[in-house]
């Protein structure tokens, strides 16, 4: 399917055949196309990014270990050891007692104590005794989950920045809660939430560093460990710096990021195996190697069956809560908690400018088509933009979403080459309807589309060949300007050439005064003999009557030759690859010209050779006698095609002195 140029609107053109137009159109609707996405798609997208995002947790150092928390876990051992969960509260005092005896420095217990239970005293004293503790509550943020239990304690005074009794900016509310029985709580009591914040995959990546529940402020166990281990008061503090987070929470010496919907991003840096995790059956029995908790911060939790606490993470599998707070705590201490920099708002546009930078530089690239420069530029792109995600999120902890520069570089990949390959396909269509001008369409379609070859590319047709000769122009074009010999000429081009198009035929050359059409040849034509005769008599009455007057009786008359022929003929291209010529040989065309040439010699414009009388059959063709052509061996028969001269041809010659007898 072509383009026709001649239909198409000159601003299309101009578009269609401007490289620059063309890549900076592509640009444009990249990133309309990217905007419209992330206006209507943005929980999407969100929720994108943070799955590809996650993958990058694979790439930390596996061999990482940490010995400064560690996992105390009522597991499947620990159940079929001493019954099933949940267990009876003295026997969790007990497991207290024993760890505070390995000489832990933070006791971090990830179980809610609801509801009222008879060895709830032991269990308060287990938690008094020993080093500090924190216990667990959670809270609903659905608005539709508006239950209350137990007691809820531990919340925060004055917040720094946020101002007393007031919770800082973007902290969620609470509608409900499930929090501690009074009777294991005791003044100073360390609590705080284990609410998470589950994502559309069911992954947990966010966690609450603070909730608010009329109007006061409740810490994530993770802020309620740092601050019982420090004694300080968790602070609020906005932050300025572009290359820090919007806000964080200072507890003590330790800074937590906090995002602008007052979320604690986990970090999955440490490897599942990274942690020391301790059977709490082996805790009570005392099979727990020397110094191996000597000041460790002790996470106690149940990973059991039943306990209801598996959830997935983006390392893989479904594994119990408490591995989310020992991300927490391990990120914490090493002060590596993810964040996003404030200057994460300039980077899709500037990972966007320097990809679509170098896919528009891989165009320039010297014997590279688009089809292969463009894709492998954008997967180098692509492997840029990951790198760089990647090396902030595991060397600078800072995240940024990569998922939305690889959109944009896939968009803006496939525009540039659908771009360039409309843009190519246009200038090949052009430069078919140019060669198509100068050639007839079929030979023109082979120069534009067909690769070179030395080869003869031709084949035999039986044909119609026409000459039509301008006669005198050479001895007219004299003491005239060029401009008015070239509007001549081209108007018998292009009158010869219609009728020769409406006909059937195709005009093969156009060489000085004169051209060659032929019938049958490019293209099919059956009738091809009583096609032409009937276009040498339209070009007679059109072609002449089209002529100037010579205004001087040195000057012969312009007037047309026409010579016609039926036979074989051989047409296509001859020559070598780096050197081409279309042609159209055999004896047909031989007789058809020398015919043309007779045509002076006899006084008559248009000669039939005898083949084309045979198919033709001209009702109105007179026979002239034998006639032995030039250059040939065999004479032939040639007819006439009788023609009316009208008044102003038989007048074409007159006398300027005339002229000026009837002036005077």
């Amino acid at each position: 399917m072509s383009m026709a140029h001649s239909s198409s609107a000159p601003w299309l053109s101009r578009i269609l055949l401007s490289a620059m137009r063309m890549r900076a159109l592509a640009l444009a609707l990249a990133l309309l196309v990217v905007l419209v996405l992330q206006t209507t798609m943005a929980p999407w997208l969100s929720s994108w990014n943070d799955r590809l995002s996650s993958r990058t947790w694979s790439l930390a150092d596996s061999q990482t270990q940490e010995r400064r928390v560690v996992v105390i876990d009522i597991d499947e051992k620990s159940v079929q050891a001493l019954g099933p969960w949940p267990w009876p509260r003295d026997r969790v005092a007990q497991l207290l007692q024993a760890i505070d005896q390995q000489g832990v420095s933070l006791k971090v217990v990830d179980i809610l104590f609801d509801g009222a239970q008879a060895q709830d005293p032991a269990l308060k004293q287990a938690l008094q005794n020993g080093a500090p503790s924190v216990i667990a509550q959670l809270f609903a943020l659905n608005p539709q989950h508006t239950v209350q239990t137990g007691t809820l304690s531990g919340a925060l005074g004055a917040m720094g920045a946020a101002g007393a009794g007031a919770c800082p900016p973007g902290t969620p509310n609470a509608f409900g809660y499930m929090a501690p029985a009074a009777s294991v709580l005791q003044a100073g009591q360390g609590v705080g939430h284990i609410t998470p914040v589950i994502d559309p995959d069911g992954t947990i990546r966010r966690v609450p560093a603070l909730i608010c529940h009329q109007g006061q402020t409740y810490p994530a166990l993770v802020v309620s460990a740092l601050a019982a281990a420090t004694g300080a008061q968790p602070q609020w503090r906005p932050e300025s710096q572009l290359s820090g987070p919007q806000q964080t929470l200072q507890v003590g010496s330790f800074k937590l990021p906090i995002d602008p919907q007052g979320q604690l991003l986990v970090s999955y840096q440490t490897p599942r195996a990274g942690f020391i995790s301790l059977s709490a059956s082996d805790v009570l029995a005392g099979r727990v190697p020397a110094q191996l908790l000597q000041g460790a911060w002790a996470l106690i939790g149940s990973t059991a069956m039943g306990a209801g606490d598996a959830v997935p993470t983006p390392q893989g599998g479904a594994v119990g809560g408490i591995e989310v707070h020992a991300q927490l705590l391990a990120a914490a201490l090493d002060e590596r908690t993810p964040y996003a920099p404030q200057w994460a708002t300039f980077w899709p546009w500037v990972s966007g400018a320097i990809s679509a930078l170098l896919l528009l530089l891989a165009l320039r690239v010297p014997r590279l088509g688009a089809a292969v420069a463009v894709p492998a530029m954008a997967l180098i792109s692509a492997a840029l933009v990951w790198g760089a995600h990647s090396y902030l999120l595991l060397a600078q902890h800072q995240l940024l979403a990569w998922g939305t520069p690889l959109m944009f570089i896939a968009v803006f990949a496939v525009n540039l080459l659908v771009a360039e390959m409309l843009r190519v396909r246009f200038e090949r269509e052009r430069l078919y309807q140019n060669l198509a001008s100068y050639l007839p369409e079929g030979a023109a379609r082979k120069v534009a589309f067909a690769g070179p070859t030395a080869q003869v590319m031709a084949q035999r047709q039986q044909a119609t060949v026409m000459f039509v000769d301008l006669r005198n122009f050479s001895a007219y074009c004299e003491g005239r300007t060029p401009e008015e010999s070239a509007t001549v000429l081209h108007i018998f081009y292009t009158t010869v050439d219609r009728i020769v198009s409406q006909h059937g035929g195709v005009v093969e050359q156009m060489v000085g005064d004169g051209l060659m059409a032929v019938w049958n040849g490019s293209s099919p034509c059956p009738d091809h003999a009583q096609k032409a005769v009937g276009a040498a008599e339209e070009i007679w009455r059109e072609g002449v009557a089209q002529l100037p007057k010579v205004a001087s009786r040195k000057t012969p008359p312009l007037d047309l030759g026409i010579g016609i022929e039926s036979g074989d003929i051989m047409i296509g291209s001859f020559g070598p690859a780096q050197r081409r010529v279309h042609a159209v040989l055999g004896e047909t065309v031989t007789i058809a010209s020398r015919l043309e040439n007779l045509t002076a010699e006899l006084a008559y414009p248009i000669l039939l050779g005898p083949e084309v009388v045979r198919l033709a059959q001209p009702a109105k063709a007179q026979a002239l006698g034998d006639f032995l052509l030039a250059g040939l061996t065999q004479p032939r028969k040639i007819h006439s095609l009788p023609v009316q001269y009208g008044p102003a041809h038989l007048h074409l010659v007159y006398s300027a002195e005339q002229d000026q007898a009837l002036v005077g």
